[in-house]
C-alpha cells in the first residue's frame, strides 16, 4: 500500500495507507487524542475522505432511525392526544398524568396503529428502489443530504399532525430516512479496499442499526424532559419531535462541507467501470436473477 497519490494532478498526502486505486487499506474507526478515544476523521477533508466517509455513512444512517421511529416509543402519548383511543370521551376528563395508562387500544385505536406501522416502512421500499441510480447521478455525499433534508421536514411537519390519518401520512414519508443504509453501504464500498471493505460495510451497518435502540431510549427522554419543565402532554411530544429535525441540520452541514464522495473529490460514473447509469431495464434484469430474489426474501423476513 501507499500514502502519497497524485489525483487529477495534485500530489495529496493520505493520513492512512492506501492503494492504487486510492482506497484505503487499514480500517481504524478510532484514535487516541492523549487519554481520551475520539472518532477517527483526519485534520482535512482531502487527506482524510476515507474515515469521513465512513463516519458520514454511518452517523448518517444511525441518525436516521431517531427522525424514522421516532413515533414507537412515543405512541403511547401520541394516542392519547390524537384522540385514537377506543374510550377517548373518558380519558379526556382524567388528568394528564392518568390519561396514558387510562387508555383502552383494541378497535380502531389499534388498527389506525396498526396502519402507522404498516405506512413507517412503505416509502422505503420505494426509495431504496431508485437510490441506486439517484447515487450515481448525484452521490453519496448529495444524497445523503437530500435523504436527511426532506427526513427533517417531514418529522418538524409531524409535530403538527392531529389525528390518525395525518399520523399514518407522516410515518409513510418519513420513512424515506432508511433508504440512508443504501448510501451507507455504497459510500464505504468506493473507499475501502475489497480485503477490508466488508468489515467496513458491517460495522456501518451495524453501528447504523443500532439507532433503532437509541430512539427507544432517547424519545421517551426527551418526552420527560419537557414533562419536568412542566409542559403538557401535547407540547411535551411535539416538542421532542424537533431533536431529530436539530440532529439533521448539524449532520447535513457537516456532510456538506467536511465529507466528499470519493478519495479525489466528486463522483462520476466511470469510478464503477461503467458508461451510463442503470435504467429501467437494468432494474427488471436484476430482479429477474433468483439470487436477488432469495436475498429480498432473507432480508425482508429478518428485518419484520
Amino acid at each position: 500500500s501507499i500514502s502519497m497519490a497524485t489525483a487529477a494532478g495534485e500530489g495529496i498526502v493520505f493520513e492512512i495507507p492506501v492503494d492504487e486505486q486510492l482506497k484505503s487499506t487499514e480500517f481504524r474507526p478510532f484514535k487516541f487524542k492523549g487519554p481520551f478515544l475520539l472518532p477517527h476523521c483526519g485534520s482535512r477533508r482531502r487527506t482524510n475522505p476515507h474515515m469521513r466517509a465512513f463516519w458520514g455513512a454511518t452517523l448518517g444512517f444511525t441518525f436516521a432511525f431517531i427522525g424514522w421511529v421516532a413515533f414507537a416509543p412515543l405512541l403511547p402519548v401520541v394516542r392519547v392526544d390524537l384522540g385514537l383511543c377506543d374510550n377517548n370521551a373518558v380519558i379526556q376528563l382524567l388528568p394528564e398524568d392518568e390519561r396514558v395508562e387510562a387508555c383502552v387500544c383494541k378497535k380502531e385505536c389499534k388498527s389506525t396503529i396498526a396502519s402507522a406501522n404498516i405506512a413507517a416502512v412503505s416509502f422505503d421500499v420505494g426509495t431504496r428502489f431508485i437510490l441506486g441510480s439517484v447515487i450515481e447521478k448525484f452521490g453519496p455525499v448529495k444524497t445523503d443530504c437530500m435523504l436527511l433534508s426532506f427526513g427533517a421536514l417531514v418529522v418538524a411537519i409531524s409535530a403538527f399532525i392531529q389525528n390518525g390519518p395525518q399520523l399514518i401520512a407522516a410515518r409513510f414519508f418519513v420513512s424515506c430516512l432508511g433508504s440512508t443504509f443504501v448510501v451507507n453501504q455504497f459510500w464505504n464500498s468506493i473507499m475501502f479496499n475489497s480485503r477490508i471493505v466488508g468489515t467496513v460495510n458491517g460495522t456501518a451497518g451495524g453501528w447504523g442499526n443500532l439507532g433503532g435502540g437509541l430512539t427507544q431510549v432517547l424519545m421517551p427522554a426527551i418526552y420527560r424532559l419537557f414533562r419536568g419543565f412542566g409542559l403538557s402532554l401535547s407540547m411535551s411530544w411535539r416538542s421532542s419531535m424537533f431533536f431529530p429535525v436539530g440532529l439533521y441540520v448539524v449532520l447535513v452541514s457537516w456532510l456538506w462541507f467536511c465529507t466528499q464522495d470519493t478519495t479525489t473529490g466528486k463522483f462520476n460514473i466511470t469510478m464503477l467501470g461503467k458508461t451510463r447509469r442503470a435504467g429501467l431495464s437494468d432494474y427488471i434484469r436484476v430482479c429477474l436473477d433468483y439470487r436477488v430474489f432469495l436475498m429480498i426474501m432473507q432480508y425482508s423476513a429478518c428485518f419484520g
